[in-house]
């Protein structure tokens, strides 16, 4: 159940960067795009002509009013933040499939910890149509490294966050993608075996941070001169399992539901 501070879903990921980017919606996306995020340029500053999507693992709402300080360091990069609620049940695949066909689980077909490659319309058949280049970054065997396969996209599949990091700062370097995709998953892999605020947790929320900036600031300063976009766009939150002790997430509970995406939209050599 919706909770009244958080209408949108994260499924608005798609149709949002598709208005930005002057491309056609994939066929099954159903969500609006984000009034906070399209209503900020006048029609003669779009199309925009690249993007930057950042999928950091598990970074729910909650996080934000603990770690607040840090968090806030997201905001002069991407300072529309937009609240929002993941699909059910809040789970990687579930909730990355929707965030990239702008669809809920019954039209994409995931509706649990299941990791298909999906033959659906995405937000990436969608790029590939009106031309555009991509590249996804993900770590190695990820649900974001397998169940959007099978297209014409580059696929960089990496052992780790800190070579996520790596590759995304070179592929950005090489200018030769219009799309970018990075995922990474350490604070998700650490909450599943420690708890969501344990110092391991915390250490990786830090990390992910210093690199979302990283990656920002590359993208920023080698688009300096295009339009483009840098999204924020984690899928889903965590819990305590009692019965466990340890991190979790899949309930329709806020702690898992409740996220924040966060956009900056530049606008370069347009303005």
């Amino acid at each position: 159940m919706k909770s009244p501070l958080h209408q949108d879903s994260i499924a608005s990921l798609t149709p949002s960067i598709c208005h930005l980017l002057g491309v056609k919606p994939p066929e099954n996306s159903a969500e609006p795009a984000l009034n906070m995020v399209i209503s900020t340029l006048e029609k003669k500053n779009l199309p925009l002509q690249k993007c930057l999507i950042v999928a950091q693992d598990a970074i729910g709402a909650h996080l934000w009013k603990s770690h607040e300080s840090e968090l806030n360091k997201l905001l002069p990069l991407v300072p529309l933040r937009v609240p929002l609620q993941a699909v059910f049940p809040p789970v990687t695949p579930v909730c990355f499939a929707s965030i990239f066909t702008g669809a809920q689980p019954d039209v994409h077909g995931i509706h649990s910890y299941t990791r298909p490659v999906l033959e659906c319309d995405t937000l990436f058949d969608a790029l590939v149509r009106a031309d555009k280049k991509v590249a996804i970054v993900s770590v190695k065997n990820s649900s974001i490294d397998i169940i959007f396969r099978n297209r014409d996209l580059a696929y960089f599949s990496e052992d780790d966050d800190q070579a996520v990091t790596k590759r995304t700062l070179d592929v950005i370097q090489g200018d030769e993608y219009d799309v970018i995709v990075a995922y990474q998953a350490n604070y998700d892999d650490n909450l599943h075996r420690t708890e969501p605020f344990s110092p391991i947790c915390i250490a990786a929320l830090v990390q992910h941070i210093q690199d979302f900036r990283k990656m920002a600031e590359a993208a920023n300063l080698r688009w300096k001169d295009k339009g483009h976009v840098v999204a924020f766009a984690p899928d889903h939150g965590a819990h305590i399992n009692p019965s466990t002790g340890k991190g979790d997430h899949g309930l329709d509970i806020r702690e898992d539901m409740d996220v924040f995406h966060c956009y900056g939209i530049f606008t370069g050599e347009q303005e």
